[in-house]
């Protein structure tokens, strides 16, 4: 087995249980919520404008707190769903995250992430206690300093989806903006190409559709180490990619302000109807993390944030970091490696990023 002690099978109290595992009543009202929107039909669920991405995270997260449960109170799984999420059960949760070693930044997800299924569960009742427990937990966690604690993968993917929602739930160019910036930011979580090749992504040339998949391909000469580089786009976001393509970008390539010049194949195209640059891109990253965060992330900071996410999450094989940056030695990833050493943090980082389904 890999993964230190935290490995596939060698910590089941970390597991997120999987939707077919779920209680029949938490599994139909979830599947229920993320059901497509039939324009047919007179209702439509509630989570059905979300991105598909997003809603497995928010999965992920629900079958984390149906473990804990498990094991901690077995007998409440019979119970209705919303009847099993109170304050005492929230604050014994809680407690085991802690104790688990799980960092502030997790908790404070997976309490998003209940919350956001708590709706579903019992649409009728007011969930404001989960929050302001979250309150509580943020006031006293401190905030990093150094880059050593900057966001990890997950959080940066879950800022990039968030905002893709939000444009669903939005009209006009505002939507289109939000729907390309989640997009770029999601992309780049799971994706941490160098700024200038993520600018660069170039349709038909960097980014082909071969069966139905989606390829990022850069030749030596477009990469800083002159070393080709192919990665698949990530499958949670061919959604959103399809329909950036599809919707966003013609309405993007339509628009004909100042700085508008021919958008041809580029990948990426600002509200003027021209190429975004990397300085463009740069600052729209950085707007967005620093209004999310308290502190602006620079995409070059997202490459960190994915080795060291990954020497926190699976350290027996921290090394494929190397060509998922597209390093030529492992030397230059090791840092990060050290870097998630020298971390506070939890062994159990769900690896919501890399190698889904590693762990139980």
């Amino acid at each position: 087995m890999s993964g230190g002690p935290y490995g596939r099978g060698k910590a089941p109290e970390r597991a997120c249980l999987r939707l077919k595992d779920w209680p029949h009543e938490d599994r139909r009202l979830w599947q229920a919520a993320c059901m497509p929107s039939d324009p047919l039909a007179d209702e439509e669920g509630a989570r059905s404008h979300h991105a598909i991405a997003s809603n497995r995270k928010a999965e992920r997260g629900y079958g984390r707190w149906l473990t804990f449960l498990q094991q901690a109170d077995p007998a409440s799984l019979a119970e209705a769903p919303a009847l099993r999420i109170t304050q005492e059960q929230l604050r014994a949760y809680i407690d085991s995250l802690v104790s688990l070693n799980n960092s502030t930044a997790t908790i404070l997800a997976r309490l998003a992430e209940l919350g956001e299924v708590a709706k579903i569960m019992g649409p009728e009742r007011s969930w404001n206690f989960i929050n302001a427990l979250a309150s509580r937990i943020r006031a006293r966690h401190k905030p990093a300093r150094d880059k050593r604690n900057l966001k990890l993968s997950d959080e940066l993917l879950g800022l990039g989806l968030s905002l893709i929602d939000q444009a669903a739930a939005t009209a006009g160019l505002k939507a289109t903006v939000l729907h390309r910036d989640g997009l770029i930011i999601a992309l780049l979580a799971l994706a941490p190409l160098r700024r200038r090749n993520l600018a660069g992504l170039r349709l038909r040339r960097n980014l082909v559709e071969t069966n139905g998949s989606w390829l990022i391909s850069l030749d030596a000469s477009e990469t800083k180490t002159h070393a080709p580089l192919e990665i698949l786009w990530p499958d949670d976001l061919l959604g959103p990619l399809l329909t950036y393509l599809n919707v966003h970008r013609p309405q993007l390539a339509a628009m004909n302000g100042r700085w508008a010049k021919p958008v041809e194949d580029t990948l990426w195209v600002s509200t003027d109807g021209s190429p975004m640059t990397e300085m463009a891109i740069y600052d729209r990253i950085r707007a967005h993390t620093g209004r999310a965060f308290g502190a602006a992330i620079n995409p070059h900071l997202f490459r960190d944030a994915a080795a060291t996410t990954l020497a926190i999450a699976d350290p027996a094989h921290v090394r494929v970091a190397t060509p998922l940056l597209g390093h030529r030695i492992f030397r230059t990833t090791e840092r990060h490696y050290q870097h998630a050493q020298s971390l506070d943090a939890h062994r159990a980082y769900v690896d919501a990023v890399f190698g889904k389904g590693k762990r139980p």
